[in-house]
């Protein structure tokens, strides 16, 4: 447990889910009565649809011009291949928080896969940092002669900011891919049981594998706090125009 200011937020329960899903659950207090709902009700907002991750944004496969194409070695068409890649789980054995992996450049994966067999994200050649969350991912099924060779662009993306990707030649197949690693998120508001008019919050955080729950906490309260804070800062700017108009 951490504590400064009549402040804390402590780990409660952490686990690995049987689908290599994260678990965890915190508590944070002290609030005033009626406090804890708001600040519970901005934390799930944020963790549920804010939380950036890695995603491939483009990919190119050889001789294949649009999502549309197929290739005769390999059972699926284009179009399931690409959603298949969509559904792929990333994340990095680099230990940098999320605000340093936000200015990381692209990376580069690739397939170079021959048949006969499944082609699963075991078969993808990742950059040394990333690695898929799961191995068995599926992506296609190849024949006896066939061959299936892609290349993907891999980003560590934020779902607020996501710029659409540009190609860069017009062999390239764009990813329509929003970033969404927290799979759920629970919370209940309990009273100190010491304190009667004080209260706490008791707050699960899921997620997909690609992030630990207490890392997309941290970012969660850094993020609303820089927010709140540069509209406090609005309002000192404001307070002296209004000073300046009655003078």
């Amino acid at each position: 447990m951490v504590v400064k200011n009549n402040k804390f937020v402590s780990s409660i329960e952490s686990r690995v889910q049987v689908n290599n899903e994260l678990y965890g659950r915190f508590h944070l207090g002290c609030f005033g009565i009626g406090q804890a709902l708001t600040i519970a009700n901005a934390l799930r907002r944020t963790l549920l649809s804010d939380i950036p991750a890695f995603i491939i944004t483009k990919v190119e496969i050889e001789d294949v011009r649009h999502e549309f194409d197929s290739i005769e070695a390999i059972q699926e068409n284009i179009l399931d291949v690409l959603l298949n890649l969509k559904k792929l789980t990333l994340t990095s054995t680099d230990s940098k928080s999320i605000d340093n992996h936000l200015n990381d450049k692209q990376y580069t994966a690739y397939i170079n896969f021959s048949g006969p067999g499944v082609i699963t994200a075991n078969d993808i050649h990742f950059p040394n940092d990333i690695i898929p969350v799961y191995k068995d991912t599926y992506i296609a099924t190849c024949s006896n002669t066939g061959t299936f060779n892609a290349k993907l662009t891999i980003e560590f993306a934020d779902p607020y900011g996501l710029d659409k990707p540009e190609k860069q030649n017009s062999n390239e197949l764009i990813l329509k891919t929003v970033p969404k690693p927290i799979k759920q998120v629970n919370y209940t508001i309990q009273k100190l049981s010491n304190f009667p008019d004080q209260e706490y919050i008791s707050l699960e955080i899921w997620t997909d594998g690609s992030i630990e729950p207490n890392m997309a906490l941290k970012y969660v309260l850094e993020k609303l706090t820089k927010l709140f804070f540069n509209f406090a800062n609005l309002t000192n700017d404001m307070d002296l125009v209004l000073l300046n108009e009655s003078d």
